[in-house]
């Protein structure tokens, strides 16, 4: 998943319109890993945004931060 991060601290929620591009596949509200199949997230919403509440122990990210 491509993902535009701002700000400080850890990835817990990755909003839906904030990410680019998406590579894993979700099967029932969950998003699964492409390669290895891992759960990575759930998918859940609040209010009218959807967002995926990650599972921080089964993926790693790299890139950069923008700045607030």
């Amino acid at each position: 998943m491509k993902y535009k991060k701002i700000g400080q601290g850890r990835v817990l929620r990755c909003w839906e319109n904030k990410i680019r591009q998406l590579y894993g596949r979700i099967e029932d509200n969950n998003l699964f890993c492409r390669d290895c199949n891992n759960l990575i997230g759930e998918i859940k919403s609040r209010g009218q945004r959807n967002y995926v509440k990650m599972d921080r122990n089964q993926f790693t990210y790299s890139g950069t931060k923008i700045s607030k």
